[in-house]
């Protein structure tokens, strides 16, 4: 009554092992491969927004007639687009003027035309015709505040 049996070779065992692994591995190697591409792309924007800097040189807010012009350079390493502009006026209210919105427009003031991009060193002027209902008061602070489209802003306090 003796059988005659024989376990799996050593060289079989391994190979199924090998298989199983590597059929496991491949879903830990698609979510990973993911995640490093995510990281990649926020690291290369981290970069971006690091090299882009604004400084706002001069605010002429108009009472009479309801405009503001904002004179802003670009004093960063990378081109930037200017998205929002905020004013705070006394008592912390903010009035937002957005550019999708068309509430704002950006002009090169040298040459007149539309410019949507600063580049390094350059000075762009921004105009906002309509103040909507803000209504500006005598001797009172009013801080203007510039955003590009990555976030990157600038402060500017102007007595009126």
């Amino acid at each position: 009554m003796k059988k005659n049996t024989k376990a799996l070779s050593p060289i079989f065992a391994t190979l199924i092992i090998l298989a199983v692994v590597t059929i496991l591995f491949i879903p830990v190697f698609i979510w990973a491969t993911g995640t490093t591409s995510e990281t990649q792309d926020s690291w290369q924007l981290s970069g971006l927004i690091a090299t882009e800097r604004i400084v706002i040189e001069e605010v002429n807010l108009k009472a009479d007639t309801s405009s503001c012009n904002i004179y802003v350079r670009n004093i960063g390493k990378t081109d930037v687009a200017i998205n929002d502009v905020l004013i705070i006026a006394p008592g912390d209210i903010v009035f937002t003027y957005e550019k999708i919105k068309g509430e704002l427009s950006t002009v090169n003031p040298v040459t007149g035309n539309a410019q949507d991009s600063i580049v390094q060193g350059e000075l762009i002027e921004i105009d906002i015709t309509n103040l909507g209902s803000l209504t500006l008061s005598s001797n009172q602070v009013y801080t203007v505040k510039v955003f590009t489209v990555r976030g990157v802003g600038d402060a500017y306090q102007v007595v009126t």
